[in-house]
């Protein structure tokens, strides 16, 4: 799993975030926004904790960063739900798109 504490360096980690963020904490981000901002809409309360949505803000600051640097546009690398997507509409069920789409680590 993500590790929200280790800081974000390569854009295999961008990628690996994007993942995390859109499977594993079921949120329709963007790159632009504060995290601290969302919500559970059936709870009409915050979807993270301060702490959380603070250290969650950190890793995408250093998700435009990383991307900066390499030249990479954070839109398309964080672009989790289109692929996702595509393959539900290839016929792929749930399980067999997430694991098309979803970038773990860039270690090993």
């Amino acid at each position: 799993m993500f590790d929200e504490l280790k800081p974000i360096t390569t854009l295999a980690e961008v990628k690996a975030f994007a993942s995390y963020l859109f499977f594993d904490l079921s949120t329709a981000f963007h790159p632009d926004d504060d995290l601290a901002e969302y919500v559970h809409v059936s709870k009409d309360a915050p979807a993270f904790s301060k702490i959380q949505a603070e250290r969650l803000n950190q890793r995408m600051e250093e998700c435009h960063h990383v991307c900066n640097k390499e030249g990479a546009d954070i839109y398309d690398v964080m672009n989790v739900a289109t692929p996702y997507l595509e393959a539900l509409a290839s016929g792929m069920d749930e399980k067999q798109a997430k694991n098309a789409v979803y970038f773990a680590s860039d270690s090993v």
